[in-house]
């Protein structure tokens, strides 16, 4: 990569905060935009150097436009764009009662905002510059009553290789897909701590770490990443290659 600039959507909660904590550290500018005012607030106080916000909703066209008309007059060109932004939580009531307000939503900010992100501001991304989408395991596999939110993050692991054969060679598109990351300490009170048997479970020996998300994301929006574009990194510390049908006699998982 280029440049160190890099826009980070989602920026000021749990996993996008953490990743714009990350990098910041590691010598990014970063222009970091949420629909969250009060979580921005909180951010802005602590006046890190080489960060800038901004209050946006992403799936609003126009909002996304002046974004980069923003970014143009600020950086010039970008390095790196970060889609995280998303409702993250992935429940909601069971199909029969699914209200088509709440399936809109979920979609609209976690598949048309990357969109609207993508069509904006990729144009300012230098040659050999980033997107990294920011999926889920969900788009895989899934409990019930998540519908909105696992079409939402399929979608959003198929537009990263749609976008990937229309933006390249210049531009480079891939998603990561994480699993249970544990934010707990970016959300006091908010996200309660995962437990020793949450950590048991996984086949790596713990909950995984916001770090573990993005160093990935600033692998793949480095040059060493260079021949990887379209695709998805699960992480997930193996959760999504463990089998979990359990044998009842034993109420332990079943072997082959």
């Amino acid at each position: 990569m280029n440049s160190g600039n890099i826009v980070i959507t989602g920026a000021a909660r749990g996993l996008g905060l953490g990743m714009t904590r990350y990098f910041l550290g590691h010598d990014y500018q970063v222009l970091g935009v949420d629909l969250d005012k009060e979580a921005l607030a909180r951010l802005d106080q602590a006046q890190v150097p080489g960060l800038q916000l901004v209050h946006l909703d992403v799936t609003e066209e126009s909002s996304v436009q002046s974004l980069a008309r923003l970014v143009e007059s600020r950086f010039g060109r970008l390095g790196g764009i970060i889609n995280n932004a998303a409702i993250s939580q992935p429940y909601h009531e069971p199909i029969d009662k699914l209200s088509l307000s709440h399936w809109q939503r979920v979609l609209a900010v976690n598949l048309t905002g990357p969109m609207l992100i993508c069509k904006h501001l990729s144009p300012l991304l230098e040659q050999g510059g980033a997107i990294v989408n920011i999926g889920s395991t969900r788009a895989h596999q899934s409990e019930p009553n998540s519908e909105a939110y696992a079409a939402s993050k399929g979608g959003l692991v198929a537009l990263t290789h749609a976008l990937a054969i229309s933006l390249g060679p210049r531009v480079r598109v891939n998603a990561i897909s994480p699993g249970w990351i544990d934010v707990s300490a970016l959300q006091p009170g908010d996200t309660p701590a995962p437990g020793p048997e949450d950590h048991a479970q996984h086949p790596a020996g713990r909950v995984g770490l916001v770090n573990d998300v993005a160093a990935m994301a600033r692998f793949l929006l480095s040059n060493e990443s260079g021949f990887v574009t379209g695709q998805e990194f699960i992480v997930d510390g193996g959760m999504s290659r463990r089998m979990i049908y359990r044998d009842c006699a034993t109420d332990t998982p079943a072997a082959e």
